[in-house]
């Protein structure tokens, strides 16, 4: 354990350093805290969007999702890179070249701004948005963070959160999101790598494709029986929880920091060719979990198939060097969550100290604070944390946004309306009437958006009398 625990604090402290070493190329101004300046190369922005992405969902999530759903996983797997596929091609450069355009230094001041028109009111619903969910997404990646650390090293789980959010504060403070983007560079590479080790070193153990379906199969019939009763909705929730990047702030952003369209061309081709790599071998892990570390009676956390992979076939040093490079993953995303946060309650929540640059890390600070708050008190389901927010922001904004990029012009009251409705239909269909679980909220949530502009665009073309 102590060679484990020394490898992870030796890589941990060296994977932070990369983000602090930011500070080094910053500028103190808004635009270079918050987009980079406007000049980050297209495979950076593509190792940047996979991690931030990625990380403490694909890790814990997906494998988890695998371990106890089977081949069913698959379907959440092809119907997230198909709606994510959809929505690069929806987003294309556009979004970069509206927040040329615009001047805008946040995606809910860009929201606000695709129609052409200065909609305040969108501006700061999708703010306030932001600061709530993405302040809810931020405190998933700490949960998965301090509940490795706490499987691996039989640490307290407060420990890990409170140290997570001190990494965060140090390289976003220091370097604002280029120290993001450069942390998240280098995960996206621990992430692929470790992935394959872990493959690599499982199936050799197993025998095979061949022997691992054999045994699942042997487990559970279900496992192995892709076509079961959910397969349908489970394809369609996670086909509009890729489209519903769109509604993403920190993911958006990533479009805003390019240095040119042919840069976002070079992003999507070795984003997508990675993030299919990703997904594939996270989901194969869960089933390979499912076989070698199977379920315990009292309940095994199926979250934690990975690192128990990891501590049952690698030697301790290499574990530890996993877990530093996994710890420091979920922290690439978490400071793309916090700054899309913090960037949102301090441009437009308090707009009058906008152009603050002392104030804009001040409020890095003060979303740290809830960020931390939301972690100790989560249930510590990572996934479900993850949904939840995501569904909310796409609910609420991704059907608007959307519409906009391929050339609508709602009112202000329209798009408000939009978002109030979709959101509103995704919190009922959770809390109201319990069908979460049957199908993801954000698909009942978008879909309201999109018909509530349908029935207007109907209404005001056919039946709205001629002036």
């Amino acid at each position: 354990m102590n060679v484990m625990l020394i490898s992870f604090l030796v890589f941990f402290v060296l994977f932070t350093g990369v983000g602090l070493a930011a500070s080094f190329f910053r500028k103190n101004n808004i635009q270079d805290y918050f987009l980079a300046s406007r000049n980050v190369p297209g495979w950076l922005v593509a190792l940047s969007y996979g991690a931030t992405i990625s990380s403490g969902a694909t890790f814990i999530g997906f494998a988890g999702l695998a371990y106890t759903a089977g081949l069913t996983a698959v379907f959440a797997t092809v119907g997230l890179m198909v709606g994510d596929h959809i929505g690069w091609i929806i987003s294309g450069n556009k979004v970069r070249r509206k927040g040329v355009e615009t001047q805008a230094h946040t995606y809910p001041s860009l929201v606000g701004k695709l129609s052409g028109q200065d909609f305040q009111i969108v501006t700061v619903i999708t703010a306030m948005l932001t600061v709530i969910f993405m302040g809810t997404y931020c405190s998933a990646q700490l949960v998965a963070g301090a509940k490795i650390g706490q499987s691996l090293f039989d640490w307290d789980y407060n420990i890990f959160v409170f140290t997570g959010a001190a990494v965060l504060l140090a390289y976003c403070w220091a370097g604002g999101i280029r120290a993001s983007i450069w942390t998240d560079a280098v995960q996206a590479i621990i992430i692929m790598a470790s992935l394959l080790i872990l493959v690599f070193v499982a199936m050799n153990q197993l025998g095979g494709f061949g022997e691992l379906y054999d045994q699942l199969k042997a487990i559970d019939p279900k496992l192995v029986d892709p076509f079961q009763g959910s397969f349908i909705s489970v394809f369609i929730g996670w086909l509009a929880f890729g489209v519903g990047v769109l509604g993403q702030p920190q993911l958006m952003v990533r479009h805003m920091v390019a240095k040119s369209d042919e840069d976002l061309l070079v992003a999507r081709r070795i984003y997508l060719g990675w993030r299919w790599s990703v997904l594939f071998l996270a989901t194969l892990v869960g089933f390979i979990a499912r076989v070698m570390v199977p379920e315990i009676e009292g309940g095994f956390d199926a979250e934690l198939s990975i690192p128990a992979l990891w501590a049952d076939l690698l030697p301790p040093v290499f574990v530890g060097f996993m877990v530093a490079g996994l710890f420091s993953a979920t922290m690439s995303t978490a400071d793309s969550l916090l700054l899309a946060a913090s960037s949102a309650l301090t441009q437009h929540v308090f707009p009058q100290l906008r152009n603050s640059y002392v104030f804009a890390r001040l409020g890095t600070v003060i979303v740290i604070a809830f960020i931390v708050t939301i972690a100790l008190m989560a249930s510590q389901n990572v996934l479900s944390l993850v949904v939840l927010a995501w569904g909310g922001m796409a609910s609420a904004v991704a059907p608007l946004v959307v519409l906009m990029l391929l050339g609508a012009r709602p009112s202000q009251c329209l798009a408000v309306t939009m978002m109030v409705a979709g959101f509103g239909v995704a919190v009922y269909w959770r809390h109201g009437l319990g069908l979460h679980a049957q199908l993801m909220d954000l698909v009942p949530g978008m879909v309201t958006g999109f018909a509530i502009f349908a029935l207007s665009y109907l209404l005001e073309k056919y039946i709205k009398p001629e002036s």
